[in-house]
């Protein structure tokens, strides 16, 4: 769990750097480290659940958007 500048928890995959910039980081079920930087905490934790949700959900069989000709 990552510390903000005040000692305050702020979850799983989030820390705050020197600057305050927030740091979002987590990695893909294909192993690869994705990370982010933001200004404002709320946008770090939308953008980790959304990510996560997304590769969590995702699969390349069969994309959610298949074009198929007619």
């Amino acid at each position: 769990m990552g510390k903000d500048l005040k000692g305050k928890e702020l979850g799983v995959g989030i820390s705050q750097r020197s600057d305050c910039f927030y740091v979002g980081r987590f990695t893909t079920k294909y192993g690869q480290r994705k990370q982010k930087l933001f200004h404002k905490l709320q946008e770090c934790r939308q953008w980790m659940a959304d990510s996560q949700y997304q590769d969590e959900h995702s699969n390349l069989n069969f994309p959610a958007e298949m074009m198929v000709k007619a």
